[in-house]
């Protein structure tokens, strides 16, 4: 028989559920880093490798930073001495603070990343600028890539997706 306490208890079951309801991952500044990440399908390598190198709870916390995302083409294209690099080596593409494309430029086009390198805008377009790898207070060497998908906001940082890797020359 349904009494009145068992609607009550299964109606406040329902309201309790539907509280738990989660919010689909965006980038619009709501969600952290390696949230954002997870939806870019294109960038899963680049995530597997800061999880396997105990960089996900970093970019999980507060942040901010900000990071430069190469794709699964330009992540398999390094060689495989550097993607087994560990930490030291994705550090080239994490810097601290929140820099959106405007920000790097208003820096001089410089950001130094928490590995140590920096990272210089040398060119590009205002929708596709290109960035370079150089060693601390150097000129730019080596590959240059093209931020293709700029300022991916998440609550912790920003993103940029890169068609290539920064490995200084």
């Amino acid at each position: 028989m349904i009494t009145r306490r068992s609607l009550f208890v299964a109606g406040g079951g329902a309201m309790l559920l539907a509280g738990c309801e989660t919010a689909q991952v965006t980038a619009d500044g709501r969600f952290p880093i390696m949230d954002v990440l997870g939806i870019q399908p294109d960038v899963s390598d680049f995530r597997s490798a800061l999880r396997r190198a105990d960089l996900g709870d970093l970019l999980n916390g507060p942040g901010p930073y900000t990071v430069f995302a190469p794709t699964n083409l330009a992540w398999a294209a390094t060689s495989e001495q550097f993607r087994s690099g560990g930490a030291a080596n994705l550090r080239n593409f994490i810097a601290g603070g929140r820099l959106r494309t405007p920000d790097i430029q208003a820096r001089g086009g410089r950001v130094r990343m928490l590995s140590g390198i920096d990272v210089v805008l040398v060119g590009g377009s205002p929708t596709e600028p290109r960035v370079q790898a150089a060693q601390a207070g150097r000129p730019p060497s080596g590959a240059s890539a093209s931020i293709v998908r700029p300022n991916l906001l998440c609550s912790n940082g920003v993103i940029h997706v890169l068609q290539g890797a920064l490995i200084p020359g």
